[in-house]
């Protein structure tokens, strides 16, 4: 009994410790997108000045140093965005929760948000006067929330597919604990089993706890809508918090699972 016990306590910390290593390409990508951030900063700034002292000077010079640095910032956000979104592409890659069936269909979303950006980014080289800029970045502003709501979906996606890959680890340690007691149940005095099988009334109970979060989440993602900004920040704020609480559930059965495992480890 005590080599099951062993086992099992060994599988449960490879079930918590895993899941947490960074990769090289999503590595590579979010330093990008640090770095396109800060240029981003840099660039706004430049462009908040530059107008300001057109605004207050209207002369030839100040208005072409105005255009110039919003054409370099307008330039340098769609290198943000993009940055940010490739990012988005390498952790679906990466993550190997995600259903082959969810990663190609964000994948799809982010090719074409990504070809969106390319094509506004192009405008850009016709960009003659401060009037022009602003038509440009209205075109952005309005496209907007549609890649909002597609960047918040696949931040849900992403969290979605990390929990199911935690739970499908924690239901197999699941069945481990109750094939071994069912097992060697002879082993066990009757105070052991009674508390044996409480243990695992709880567990089950935690994954049946996280399964209605889960679904709680579902149905709160499906309703989320790019024409409804302010209901899908609500949604999404009530979407973070039952992410939290299906991992926490998660966490909360695997320590029983540990404490289950320090019972039989002693067992004789």
């Amino acid at each position: 009994m005590k080599v099951i016990a062993y086992l099992i306590t060994f599988l449960l910390f490879l079930s918590i410790s895993g899941g947490n290593t960074i990769l090289a390409s999503s590595e590579s990508a979010y330093k990008d997108y640090l770095f396109q951030y800060d240029q981003y900063r840099l660039k706004l700034n430049n462009f908040h000045v530059a107008r300001t002292e057109y605004l207050t000077y209207k002369t030839l010079l100040a208005e072409t140093t105005a255009l110039d640095t919003a054409r370099a910032m307008m330039v340098q956000r769609d290198d943000l965005l993009r940055s940010y979104i490739l990012l988005l592409n390498e952790k679906i890659n990466e993550n190997n929760g995600m259903s082959d069936t969810d990663r190609k269909l964000y994948q799809t979303i982010i090719k074409n948000e990504s070809s969106y950006i390319q094509t506004h980014k192009t405008h850009m080289t016709s960009v003659g006067s401060l009037s022009d800029a602003e038509k440009i970045s209205i075109d952005l502003q309005t496209h907007y929330p549609i890649l909002n709501t597609s960047v918040h979906q696949i931040l849900i996606a992403l969290s979605l597919a990390d929990l199911s890959r935690m739970n499908k680890q924690f239901v197999s340690l699941q069945e481990i604990f109750r094939s071994s007691i069912q097992s060697n149940r002879s082993y066990l005095t009757p105070e052991k089993q009674t508390i044996s099988d409480r243990w695992m009334i709880q567990i089950s109970n935690k994954q049946n706890l996280y399964q209605q979060k889960v679904e709680q989440i579902l149905l709160s993602s499906g309703r989320m809508k790019s024409d409804s900004p302010n209901e899908m920040q609500t949604l999404y704020g009530e979407i973070l918090k039952n992410l939290g609480d299906a991992k926490k559930y998660l966490s909360e059965g695997a320590s029983y699972m540990q404490e289950l495992a320090n019972l039989l480890r002693y067992e004789e």
